[in-house]
């Protein structure tokens, strides 16, 4: 009986230690995608005109936006199975679902995924991404929220 009990608070120990890297994993792979927009205003340009629409790019800028946003996808993917695993709390979750729903349903982020983006990812997380696309919630618009102050004064 001794044994069992000790089995039990060793199992639940390595669980939240394995909760404890998935989040610091999250937090650490986010700032490094992150940190590429926001040390470069040529790559953070990028950025913003591909959220905004892949017409507003070149063929090279538009490999460049797919390329972060490859990056992201993969990163939401590794989150979506922690998830799944139930290792990421509800509050790493929501910041993760947020994104998804925000940079995947800018018109950029839903020509990516429409484009090659949902089969490069295994069924669970393509479903996933599709029903939160289905939904037409996005939390946050990125492009909005940096333009011009009086682009937005309506």
């Amino acid at each position: 009986m001794v044994t069992l009990v000790y089995l039990a608070i060793q199992t639940r120990s390595i669980s939240k230690q394995n909760q404890a890297e998935a989040r610091y994993a999250f937090v650490e792979a986010m700032a490094a995608i992150n940190m590429v927009v926001a040390q470069s205003t040529p790559t953070a340009s990028i950025w913003r005109r591909g959220l905004e629409s892949v017409e507003n790019l070149t063929e090279d800028e538009r490999m460049q936006f797919f390329m972060l946003l490859g990056q992201y996808a993969n990163l939401w993917s590794v989150m979506h199975q922690l998830r799944e695993d139930s290792l990421l709390p509800d509050t790493q979750w929501l910041i993760v679902k947020n994104d998804v729903a925000s940079i995947l349903g800018s018109d950029g982020g839903k020509y990516f995924w429409s484009n090659g983006g949902e089969t490069a990812f295994d069924a669970s997380f393509s479903k996933f991404v599709n029903a939160l696309l289905k939904d037409h919630r996005q939390p946050y618009d990125m492009a909005k929220m940096t333009a011009n102050a009086s682009d937005t004064d309506t």
